[in-house]
């Protein structure tokens, strides 16, 4: 059986109709597949400087349609005014429209830079402690974590010992522990890549807080928050900090 001109026309006519509505099926199902567009992640300057900033490049090489954008104070940021689509937090969310899990623990330990121990000893115990420069969280000042001065008690029955300065950011903290300012209080992850800071006092346990992914129920099934956040948990899958 052979086809009209007529036919011919009419079954190339629905082939082109058949093949675009393929086509348009492919990319709505690229749109649910594959994630586009920005996303605006809020973490602390500390977490987000040393941990974070060096891992979004390879998510970004996974899905180059996505454009990340890291927000980094150590005040919360409020989603709920969509100033940021998802925060990774040091506290535990308190909101009611809020969706939180659980993701790393911070651990902290005292450290100092090799030059500084060499130059004014290693503390052997706690009553140490008072022979040293230590660099503390701002006084006054909205602290990420409870207990943030323990090196400042640690070992004393009362009363608390002097610090050299204040900082009000664990970051800037270690900024001046690198360039042997004294000894103070890290999060364990933060000094992972530096082999010039040492562990002092290392049997001595520091306080431990617990970090949260956070997002609005109105961004739950957000295809963006979803391969975000299970990078994120991938990343982290070997934490030991």
């Amino acid at each position: 059986v052979r086809l009209t001109e007529q036919g011919e026309n009419l079954f190339e006519a629905v082939n082109k109709i058949n093949f675009s509505i393929s086509d348009f099926e492919q990319k709505l199902l690229d749109k649910k597949t594959k994630p586009v567009g920005k996303l605006t992640v809020s973490t602390t300057i500390g977490f987000g400087s040393t941990w974070l900033t060096p891992r979004i490049n390879k998510f970004t090489d996974q899905y180059p349609d996505m454009e990340i954008s890291l927000l980094m104070s150590d005040d919360e940021i409020d989603l709920a005014n969509r100033s940021a689509d998802v925060a990774v937090r040091v506290k535990r969310p308190t909101q009611a429209n809020l969706i939180f899990k659980k993701f790393v623990n911070f651990h902290n330990h005292i450290y100092a830079s090799s030059d500084y121990l060499q130059s004014n000893g290693i503390p052997r115990n706690t009553n140490d402690l008072d022979k040293h420069n230590l660099i503390c969280f701002g006084s006054g000042l909205p602290s990420p974590i409870s207990n943030i001065d323990w090196i400042l008690k640690v070992g004393r029955e009362s009363g608390k010992r002097r610090p050299k300065f204040r900082v009000n950011s664990i970051y800037g903290i270690s900024l001046a522990i690198e360039k042997g300012a004294g000894l103070a209080s890290l999060p364990d992850y933060m000094v992972a890549d530096k082999p010039h800071l040492v562990r002092v006092l290392p049997n001595l346990e520091g306080p431990s807080y617990q970090t949260y992914f956070v997002y609005t129920e109105a961004f739950k099934n957000d295809r963006r928050l979803e391969v975000f956040r299970d990078f994120l948990y991938s990343e982290a899958q070997d934490w030991h900090y």
